[in-house]
C-alpha cells in the first residue's frame, strides 16, 4: 500500500465520521431529550467526532502534499 492509498483510506474514514456526526447532531436536534448532562455529553461526542475527523482530513492531505514532493 502507497502512501496515496493510505490517503485515499483516511479521506473515506473522514467522511464516514463527518457522516455519523451529521446524523447525531439530526437526531440529537430532533430528539426529545431534555437539557440535561447527558445531552451535553452527546453533544461533546458529537463535537469530538468532527474534530477527530478535521484532524484526519488534515493529514490525509499532508501525506499527499509529501508524497507530491
Amino acid at each position: 500500500m502507497n502512501k496515496l492509498d493510505i490517503a485515499d483510506e483516511i479521506a473515506t474514514y473522514t467522511n464516514q465520521l463527518d457522516n455519523i456526526a451529521e446524523l447525531m447532531l439530526i437526531n440529537l436536534n430532533n430528539s426529545d431529550i431534555s437539557k440535561s448532562k447527558e445531552l451535553d455529553r452527546l453533544y461533546f461526542l458529537n463535537d469530538y467526532i468532527k474534530e477527530l475527523s478535521n484532524q484526519l482530513y488534515n493529514f490525509s492531505n499532508e501525506i499527499i502534499k509529501d508524497d507530491a514532493k
